[in-house]
């Protein structure tokens, strides 16, 4: 008998002991006495060989059926609610907001909010940059004065000014969506447009049908998917059932697999 196995004994003859075990087997007689035994060793969590080898988790691909409990065409309240998602967003890239799994690093909340005020800066200086170049008019005559050329002149270099104002701060804005759709690209999650689901990236690590995952070669993912569309020598998409306009992409660089996602071609985030 093997240590473990000792263990998971020890453990049922305690449980059937604090159970009136003994009084048991001396009323019930041999067979039944065995049964007792047995659901005490099934009680105390002990099976043939027990305690000497983990259970083989059951295998979970990213498909066509989504991943975990999100899928394809649910909706943004559908989606948080199956606890998949971390409860708060990531950041948003546009009119489209993301959101990280469970257990994937969390963004600052502070820079998160720096992000947004970004965002509104360039509304409003974009605002300013339009009102700027309106207020130029046309160019003074042949036969304007210093004056008139000196005022167009200033106008000119406002709207040169709050152009630049414009493009400064969407400089910085690209940068921080950079940062942000990096740790988004690394830990996954979904990318939505209001209560629609843009696409839903998996996790690392994650694999689609007979193990295909990053890496893969473009053959190994054809013997996988041999219904795939190619779209071009690097991209091929696999139809959603019941699900118009849902796709499972795939993205190959150097002929090795290097993204894949369930997509809504439908939605685009601007």
């Amino acid at each position: 008998m093997t240590t473990g196995s000792l263990l998971c004994v020890r453990k049922a003859v305690g449980l059937c002991l604090a159970a009136g075990y003994l009084l048991l087997v001396n009323k019930l007689g041999g067979l039944k006495a065995l049964f007792v035994v047995g659901v005490a060793l099934v009680v105390a969590g002990c099976s043939p060989g027990a305690g000497e080898q983990q259970a083989t988790p059951q295998e979970k691909h990213f498909d066509v059926t989504g991943w975990g409990g999100l899928k394809p065409g649910m909706s943004k309240k559908d989606a948080l609610a199956t606890g998949e998602l971390a409860a708060t967003g990531a950041g948003k890239l546009g009119t489209c907001e993301d959101y990280l799994y469970q257990g994937a690093p969390t963004p600052d909340p502070k820079k998160l909010a720096e992000d947004e005020a970004l965002e509104q800066q360039i509304v409003e200086a974009q605002k300013a940059a339009d009102a700027a170049k309106a207020a130029i008019g046309p160019a003074p005559g042949a036969n304007a004065g210093a004056a008139e050329y000196a005022a167009s002149a200033e106008r000119l270099a406002a709207s040169a000014e709050a152009s630049n104002k414009v493009v400064q701060l969407t400089v910085e804005s690209t940068k921080r969506s950079a940062d942000r759709t990096e740790l988004f690209t690394t830990n996954g999650g979904v990318r939505f447009l209001g209560e629609a689901i843009q696409f839903i990236l998996p996790p690392p690590g994650a694999t689609a049908a007979q193990n295909v995952g990053k890496g893969a070669t473009v053959d190994q993912f054809k013997a996988a998917y041999p219904n795939a569309n190619g779209i071009d020598d690097r991209t091929f998409q696999v139809p959603v059932p019941d699900q118009k306009d849902w796709v499972l992409s795939f993205r190959f660089t150097d002929g090795k697999l290097s993204s894949f996602m369930l997509l809504d071609l439908a939605v685009e985030c601007v």
